[in-house]
């Protein structure tokens, strides 16, 4: 399974992971050459380059390795910036150069192929810097070059870094068939002051795309205002670290065997948002148990130490739920994520899902409102959608869909909650 790995806290001054910031664009990903020595004009550019945009509150990306990657990532840890490793520790493919040592990032994560490396490096970043490389470097500039035609007017900017790139964008022109949408989301930089004020203008240029929601697989390839992007963002950079201090804890106890009291085995138990699985094995010792979760990394952890139940990473707003089949729905701390519209549609099969009689509990956030919630967790600021709850509403949303209310009530921990327990009709 994938290891992300946090270092301590930097020191007071230090960038927090600016992915929680207000803007579109926060991530830089770097590409370009493992074979660049650090007396090297090139590298000592993309060192400046790093070190200036993180200056400027951007995360800095890159492979985890030698060469380019490194220079970005110690030009941005020079002034205490936010770095990120994804790479590859290749078992075949002996002449890559997988993980530098020397390479020391905030986080990192390791992958099981060239392929998913690169996708992951393509998915986290929201600009991208080409800088000069080889055959692998060519690979990731192909890969983004199209996917901003393909997602054009809310396309991650692809930065090309040099003077050198002026033939080489020549040539495509005079020999291939190049037209003038994908010559238009190419940018070129020959200073690092050049690289920031791209994304600057860019970021206002996609000012639109906030309002864009975008679910599924292809959200990672385009740049949008997705409430639920905000969300899984926030959770994957937390899940490790959440596991860690929990391992062998339940939260909700409590109301974990007030749910098994209500629902009488043998039955068939749905966990929403099942995170690391804690809540999901407890549930197992007595109902057959599919836990949904749509963070990848809870997901892969949740899987990793629960081999034998079935859980599925999905989104619950998109996912296919079975109808008529569960005695029991457990919704801890997950449906206040969603947002209105997104509501509308999964009451509506939580209810289709729950057999007659079905028990179905939910514990959120009490309040008024959407929100996006700035909170620091586990040495990071993270950034989440909130949609808050009165006690009215719950109580209406559910009843228009056909469950009656047992009772909810108001619990305050470090926020106000909700606690609601409901049945089928």
């Amino acid at each position: 399974m994938p290891i992300n790995i946090i270092l301590p806290l930097k020191p007071e001054g230090s960038k927090d992971d600016q992915s929680t910031t207000g803007k579109l664009i926060n991530n830089i990903t770097f590409f370009g050459d493992s074979a660049i020595v650090s007396d090297n004009p090139i590298y000592q550019s993309v060192w400046n380059a790093a070190k200036l945009l993180a200056e400027n509150g951007f995360t800095i990306v890159d492979g985890g390795g030698p060469g380019i990657m490194k220079a970005a990532t110690d030009g941005a840890e020079s002034v205490g910036g936010h770095t990120v490793a994804i790479y590859w520790q290749p078992k075949l493919a002996s002449i890559f150069e997988g993980k530098n040592l020397a390479n020391v990032t905030d986080e990192s994560e390791t992958c099981s192929n060239y392929m998913m490396r690169t996708l992951g490096l393509i998915e986290k970043g929201d600009a991208y810097v080409v800088c000069k490389g080889g055959t692998g470097t060519i690979s990731e500039f192909g890969m983004v070059w199209a996917l901003a035609k393909l997602y054009y007017g809310c396309h991650k900017p692809v930065i090309l870094f040099g003077e050198f790139w002026d033939d080489i964008i020549t040539a495509f022109q005079k020999d291939m068939l190049i037209d003038e949408m994908e010559l238009g989301v190419l940018y070129q930089a020959n200073a690092p002051e050049d690289i920031l004020r791209i994304i600057e203008e860019h970021e206002q240029k996609i000012q639109h795309c906030k309002d864009k929601q975008v679910e599924g697989d292809e959200a990672a390839f385009l740049i949008s205002g997705n409430h639920r992007g905000a969300v899984i963002k926030a959770y994957n950079s937390i899940a490790q670290s959440y596991h860690d201090e929990h391992a062998g804890k339940l939260i909700a106890q409590d109301q974990l065997d007030e749910f098994m009291k209500l629902v009488n085995p043998p039955a068939h138990v749905l966990d929403i948002g099942c995170g690391a699985g804690f809540d999901t094995r407890y549930l197992a010792q007595k109902y057959t148990v599919k836990g949904v979760e749509i963070s990848k990394k809870f997901y892969e952890i949740a899987k990793y130490e629960n081999p034998d139940l079935d859980i599925v990473l999905a989104d619950i707003v998109t996912h296919e739920l079975e109808t008529n089949t569960y005695k029991g729905i457990w919704a801890r701390n997950s449906l206040h994520h969603l947002n209105d519209e997104a509501l509308k549609i999964v009451f509506p099969k939580i209810a289709a899902a729950l057999v007659e009689g079905g028990i179905f509990y939910i514990i959120v956030r009490e309040g008024e409102g959407e929100i996006y919630e700035e909170d620091s967790h586990y040495y990071k600021t993270v950034r989440n959608f909130f949609h808050l709850f009165t006690k009215e509403e719950l109580i209406e949303r559910t009843a228009q869909v056909g469950l009656e209310m047992i009772r909810v009530d108001n619990i305050t921990r470090s926020h106000n909650w909700l606690n609601g327990v409901f049945r089928k009709k």
